[in-house]
């Protein structure tokens, strides 16, 4: 890659996709949440389909199974190691959160990073209590637009 910039874009593009491939056209929105830090990578993508937010875990009329889910993952967070080395390596400061939201509808991406410790500094956090938090905004909001 070029720059950081187009390392940040094709990773972003990387990641939606991977999502898009697993849920199909079920979809109407993604949300990707993911997280490096202290050497952690996290990656946990969610889902509205027919207004209703679901978990990859449980996307109706979608392959769900375990070693499907481990795919998914498993590629989100190879992604998420060439954004941490290629950021290192440049010695550029690496995004601790991504927050991901492509719309089908629009086509648009939406994406929020932040740079500073998360839950690193309190063994009482963890990387999914914050995809949970997220998770549960989102949800929050859908009931509020209805």
């Amino acid at each position: 890659m070029s720059s950081i910039e187009d390392l940040l874009a094709d990773v972003q593009s990387e990641l939606v996709g991977l999502s898009l491939e697993y849920v199909g056209d079920a979809a109407s929105d993604i949300f990707v949440y993911a997280s490096m830090e202290n050497g952690t990578l996290f990656f946990d993508p969610f889902f509205v389909v027919q207004g209703e937010l679901v978990a990859k875990s449980k996307v109706p009329g979608v392959d769900t199974s375990i070693p499907r889910q481990k795919a998914l993952v498993n590629f989100g967070t190879a992604q998420l190691k060439r954004l941490y080395d290629g950021f290192t390596e440049l010695g550029v400061a690496v995004p601790t959160q991504l927050k991901l939201h492509y719309s089908a509808e629009t086509r648009s991406l939406d994406s929020e990073f932040l740079y500073t410790s998360q839950y690193s500094h309190d063994t009482s956090l963890h990387n999914i209590d914050f995809s949970k938090k997220w998770q549960s905004e989102v949800h929050s909001s859908l009931r509020d637009e209805r």
